[in-house]
């Protein structure tokens, strides 16, 4: 099966027709992935404003991250679901769209920098935490800032074209 056949079978699914079809499913599905958003990218943002020095400079970073991983965690699986969710519903029509393409590509690209600052900076975070993010830290912060601004605006982009 090719990857737009599964799309296209995903959509003819009993949950995603529900969902299609129905008049109040739909429109609580996608405000509740739009107000998630906040909790969970809104919280990673406050953190890389603060790995840039730009916020938050009077609280140390290991103490904002924790302060807002367990917020951001929350939204991140309330918005993962509900993408989900919306996605089931308009599967073939996402699959041949550059925005939710993109967007896509911008969620692995996060991703990999999670990874890379979970696993070269966050160990090391107690050290430099009283002063400035070393560059490779503050690199992560600057590339989750504009990168998560690309994932939204494809979001929103992509769901005017459908």
């Amino acid at each position: 099966m090719s990857l737009l056949g599964f799309c296209q079978w995903l959509e003819q699914t009993r949950l995603a027709t529900a969902i299609s079809e129905s008049v109040w499913l739909f429109p609580i599905i996608e405000g509740s992935h739009i107000l998630a958003l906040p909790l969970s990218v809104g919280m990673i943002l406050m953190f890389d404003l603060r790995l840039l020095g730009l916020a938050f400079q009077g609280t140390s970073a290991s103490r904002l991250m924790r302060d807002v991983l367990r917020w951001s965690k929350f939204g991140f699986v309330v918005v993962l679901i509900t993408g989900g969710l919306l996605f089931m519903t308009q599967a073939s029509k996402a699959y041949d769209n550059v925005f939710f393409r993109t967007k896509m590509v911008f969620l692995l690209v996060l991703g990999i920098n999670a990874v890379v600052y979970q696993i070269v900076f966050y160990p090391k975070m107690e050290q430099w935490d009283a002063g400035g993010a070393p560059l490779g830290a503050r690199i992560c912060g600057a590339l989750s800032l504009v990168v998560w601004i690309g994932v939204i605006v494809c979001g929103r982009t992509m769901a005017y074209q459908f």
